[in-house]
């Protein structure tokens, strides 16, 4: 059984108190020093740790291997808020046995926006992991594990070898997700799937003393994987599970820190990068007509779009773009990039209950989705004079 171990760095640009009254100030959207001053804490506790104790299990083990993706948010932020925590990351890489994967550069929904959006986003994620790290991927990740026919067709068509998705039994009617599949309309490109019970015992479970198997440690962990049967298995989570999410104290790091030796003593366990995991043949084509996720208990874009008040602002933001991109302005283009990052619709997130909605206000920092709607709207509306300005188009008062 091979083990494909994927973490996934993101750090989002969160806006400042846009007001109306703000319009037509030249306020920056984004708050620079509160969206700093949060990395440096989450790099504190969460990135410098988890860094340090890969690194040291790459060093010790031979045999360990992970995989990483990392948005340009999180560059953009790691460069003016801990630049020696792209040193770390930079140095894990250079051992050869961390694969880095191309996925959005803004973590946005651009893959629901017309072309070349997405196409545009993937490329310039590709230049910033050829300018950090000089790596190539071989595999794509979409936003938030979104993944379909079409987006498989879109990896295809810029030659990606494989994508990672969801292990749902909504699609696999059946079949385990400890295979490796193909995409039934592009068979060139090989699927990983996320085991994600496997998964969310460490990444939601860890620290949970009402669950059944708390405490988990490394050494039961690395049981449960060798019972598991299949020829991989996908531990797919966020980076911030170590430290962050699950806080120090709660022993995650330590758990970071043993699974290596523990995985070791198993002999039917070993460890594959995305890269290596992906060649081999499939077990089977998998189709997937609608567009999936890793989010919530439903697995599809409901965590985003699921009410009004997020698809409202997805479609203002939609017909936004089309000023913004005919202004060639990089700046207006950028700053409609950030707009476009999945973590401000998440903010407007009401139509959960239970776990659902416990995730979605950890990560919020609004008052309610109502305020986070109002405040996005403010700058996108902003935003919309700035391009009309720019192009020379009267604006309705």
């Amino acid at each position: 059984m091979k083990i494909v171990f994927y973490l996934h760095l993101h750090q989002p640009w969160r806006l400042a108190r846009f007001r109306f009254l703000d319009l037509g100030s030249g306020r920056s959207y984004f708050d620079v020093d509160r969206n700093l001053a949060i990395f440096r804490g989450i790099a504190e506790r969460c990135y410098r740790p988890a860094l340090d104790r890969i690194r040291d299990s790459l060093e010790r083990f031979p045999d360990f291997r992970l995989s990483l993706s990392i948005t340009g948010t999180f560059v953009e932020q790691a460069r003016l808020a801990a630049p020696d925590v792209l040193d770390r990351l930079r140095a894990v890489v250079r051992t050869g046995r961390v694969a880095l994967l191309a996925e959005t550069y803004y973590h946005s929904l651009a893959f629901l926006v017309p072309p070349p959006e997405l196409a545009d986003e993937v490329e310039l994620h590709r230049a910033l992991l050829r300018e950090e790290f000089g790596s190539e991927p071989k595999v794509l990740r979409m936003t938030e594990l979104a993944y379909s026919d079409d987006l498989a067709r879109f990896a295809e068509a810029e030659r990606f070898r494989g994508m990672l998705a969801e292990g749902w039994e909504g699609v696999l009617r059946g079949d385990p997700p400890t295979y490796r599949y193909c995409a039934a309309p592009a068979p060139t490109v090989m699927l990983l799937l996320r085991h994600y019970p496997l998964s969310d015992d460490v990444g939601f479970r860890f620290s949970s003393t009402g669950w059944s198997e708390y405490p988990l440690t490394a050494d039961k962990y690395a049981r449960w994987l060798a019972a598991t049967p299949g020829e991989l298995v996908g531990l797919f989570m966020d980076f911030e599970t170590f430290g962050e999410h699950h806080p120090a104290q709660s022993g995650i790091l330590e758990f970071l820190s043993a699974l290596p030796a523990t995985v070791k003593r198993e002999p039917s366990l070993e460890w594959a990068t995305v890269d290596e995991a992906i060649d081999g043949p499939p077990r089977a084509p998998l189709s997937v007509p609608y567009t999936m996720s890793w989010a919530d208990q439903n697995r599809d874009l409901g965590a985003w779009l699921g009410n009004d008040l997020q698809r409202s602002a997805f479609e203002a933001a939609k017909k936004v773009g089309l000023a913004v991109l005919q202004t060639g302005d990089p700046t207006i283009i950028t700053d409609w990039r950030k707009l476009l990052t999945s973590d401000h619709f998440y903010y407007m997130y009401v139509t959960g209950h239970g776990a659902d909605q416990g995730v979605h206000q950890y990560f919020s920092s609004y008052d309610s989705p109502f305020d986070a709607y109002a405040n996005y709207m403010n700058a996108l509306t902003d935003l919309r004079r700035r391009a009309l300005e720019k192009l020379g188009v009267p604006i309705l008062k």
